[in-house]
């Protein structure tokens, strides 16, 4: 068996609980072989790696049919090399034969929890530990690895966030592939904490209002305005003070004036009075602006 934490031999006295007990909490593959057989060896070498390398997103139990002849027999065995993938009780796939690597990571896959969902859950025990540092590596290695991922990145921004590093969110953006910046989600949390670090940084809501009095343009001044609104959920001021901000520069600090606007409005959801509302008066302002 060889000492793996994933990996068991199987009889016919541990087969429910190693095999039909275990796929009710993830895949288990049941691999039938015999000592005899080169197929069956090349095949186990590859199958010990691979739970090795997915580290226990599946379950792997050996049964050699020389020794376990009836439980082979009663679970339709008739040629070896087999595997078979048992989830939530039942067979949902069976491979004959000897495989390559890749055709047998293709089928795994098909089955087992995605590794990205590992790196966010060990990613989020060591921030709820207190290793902040330690989940950002985590996500910022497994998206070196699968750079699609939209959640590892929207995650790590997500955390940071929290702590309000601020900078360093605009330096994780700046480093991510275009496909995933362009994403919505990404260009609405960037707006979020570039909203929520003008709060922080913004005079009393009575200085700011009585500067919008003496210069109705000064943008900085609205968006300031905007994000203390936001930060109180009084939405219907947060966008009265960005459409302002559109009408006088709509293209002002890289757009975030309508970009902030679309942030609440994905916030608020497509068929809130207030995001039909402001939607309306923004296309009017920015149809007069172009």
């Amino acid at each position: 068996m060889g000492n793996l934490n994933h990996v068991f031999d199987g009889t016919r006295e541990n087969f429910r609980q190693l095999v039909i007990d275990n796929s009710h909490r993830g895949a288990v593959l049941v691999n039938y072989w015999t000592p005899g057989a080169g197929p069956c060896f090349r095949l186990w070498q590859v199958l010990e790696k691979l739970s090795e390398e997915y580290q226990g997103r599946f379950l792997l139990v050996n049964i050699n049919t020389d020794a376990q002849k009836s439980l082979a027999r009663d679970n339709g065995i008739t040629s070896v090399p087999t595997v078979k993938i048992y989830h939530r009780g039942d067979v949902v796939e069976s491979i004959h034969g000897a495989q390559s690597e890749g055709a047998l990571r293709s089928v795994i896959d098909k089955h087992v929890q995605p590794a990205q969902d590992t790196a966010l859950a060990q990613a989020l025990r060591s921030y709820q530990s207190g290793n902040v540092s330690g989940a950002l590596e985590i996500l910022a290695e497994a998206s070196a690895e699968r750079p699609d991922d939209l959640k590892l990145y929207s995650t790590a921004i997500k955390l940071l966030l929290r702590e309000k590093r601020y900078a360093d969110i605009e330096i994780c953006i700046a480093s991510m592939p275009h496909n995933i910046r362009s994403q919505a989600e990404i260009s609405n949390l960037q707006v979020h904490a570039k909203m929520l670090h003008l709060a922080q940084q913004a005079p009393a809501i009575d200085a700011l209002e009585s500067e919008l009095e003496k210069t109705p343009d000064a943008i900085e001044a609205r968006l300031s305005r905007a994000a203390l609104a936001m930060l109180q959920d009084d939405y219907e001021t947060a966008l009265t003070q960005l459409l302002e901000a559109c009408r006088h520069d709509r293209y002002y600090a890289d757009e975030l004036p309508r970009r902030a606007m679309l942030a609440i409005f994905s916030l608020l959801g497509d068929t809130h009075e207030q995001t039909r509302r402001f939607q309306n008066a923004m296309r009017e302002v920015l149809a007069g602006g172009a």
